[in-house]
């Protein structure tokens, strides 16, 4: 009878050293791509925002004139081994989700040695065969850099945490200029805003060598994107 009370305590104790070792490993902190990821994988649009701009903004976009229009856009994590572990892609339509296309992007996430977070984009050089297949599995396996343009690491925004557990994303023209599909030279502002409660600001723009705008999307205010259900 001792003994087996004996043998209780031995099992007791060892069990309590076992957990006791768990207990005192350090939690494995979680891979900040995959948080941003996380955020930002979903359906989103900026209707609020457009439904409150004035008529002045509700206008077709134009390089030097301002205006708002309105958006859907949809970001999904995709199988694209060739680019990165950690690869969204992301379609924008005008007007709603069954609207013409008027993006398409591959983001793909990164950290650098130091442990900054960045994002490379690449455009579709004819994105026509991924049109609407986000969702569908193994759509974008075969995917690599001979279907899309790149601009190069030292255009890969780069992201650092915001305030209330969002991040925030940039890169300016000093550090980023690219030759565009039409052929010109321009330094690209990029902004990103990403909140943890489910809003996404978007803003970016193309400068040229003479300093006139190839394009600024929007012009003025960033658009104002809201998670959907």
């Amino acid at each position: 009878m001792g003994m087996v009370h004996m043998r209780g305590i031995v099992v007791s104790v060892a069990l309590a050293v076992v957990l006791g070792a768990c207990a005192m490993q350090p939690a494995v902190a979680p891979d900040p791509r995959d948080a941003v990821l996380a955020l930002l994988a979903g359906n989103w649009d900026n209707r609020a925002q457009f439904d409150a701009a004035p008529a002045r903004l509700k206008v077709p976009p134009t390089v030097e004139g301002d205006w708002l229009d309105l958006q859907h856009a949809q970001f999904t994590r995709v199988d694209a081994a060739a680019l990165g572990e950690r690869v969204l892609y992301l379609e924008w339509r005008d007007g709603g989700a069954t609207g013409a296309i008027s993006r398409q992007r591959i983001w793909s996430f990164r950290s650098d040695p130091d442990g900054t977070l960045r994002m490379d984009f690449f455009a579709f050089v004819d994105g026509t065969a991924f049109a609407g297949r986000g969702t569908d599995p193994g759509a974008f396996r075969a995917l690599d850099a001979t279907a899309l343009r790149g601009y190069g690491s030292a255009c890969a925004l780069r992201f650092t945490r915001a305030t209330g557990g969002g991040w925030a994303g940039r890169i300016g023209a000093d550090e980023c200029s690219l030759v565009a599909a039409s052929g010109r030279r321009m330094g690209i502002d990029a902004s990103i805003t990403l909140d943890a409660s489910g809003t996404l600001a978007y803003r970016e723009s193309g400068r040229l060598d003479d300093g006139r705008y190839a394009f600024r999307v929007p012009p003025t205010t960033a658009y104002r994107f809201r998670r959907l259900p």
